[in-house]
């Protein structure tokens, strides 16, 4: 496949149901699915709808055979970056506790550091807040 097919999409979302669980129990959590194909190298962004608060983010990436770093920004809708894995190794799951309130559309953006390799890569980030 040709350099430029690799895609993101928002896989999951759960949101709470706000008819049987107390106002502070209200957790939602979205789960982002970033695919590349053997050649890919470019960032991919999702624009996500939200109001509330990340609470936490896991970033699970799986080994290559190019052994790519792999980075996670996600951008408020003023295009500031409000949080940043910076370049992670492959073959490993990142856990991060942020408190960060959003309002509006965020961009989540998913980069490696170069072509993956044979194989290609699922890269997933799961979103959980209140």
């Amino acid at each position: 496949m040709a350099d430029g097919d690799q895609t993101i999409v928002l896989t999951s979302e759960t949101t709470p149901d706000t008819l049987t669980r107390a106002k502070n129990d209200d957790v939602w959590e979205k789960v982002i699915t970033a695919t590349y194909d053997d050649d890919d190298a470019t960032d991919v962004t999702l624009a996500l709808r939200l109001n509330g608060t990340i609470r936490h983010i896991t970033l699970a990436v799986p080994n290559t055979t190019n052994a790519i770093t792999t980075q996670l920004q996600i951008n408020d809708n003023g295009n500031n970056t409000i949080f940043d894995t910076g370049e992670v190794a492959e073959n490993a799951t990142y856990n991060y506790s942020i408190d960060e309130p959003l309002s509006g559309t965020i961009d989540v953006v998913i980069g490696v550091s170069g072509e993956v390799g044979d194989g290609g890569s699922v890269i997933v980030a799961t979103l959980r807040g209140i």
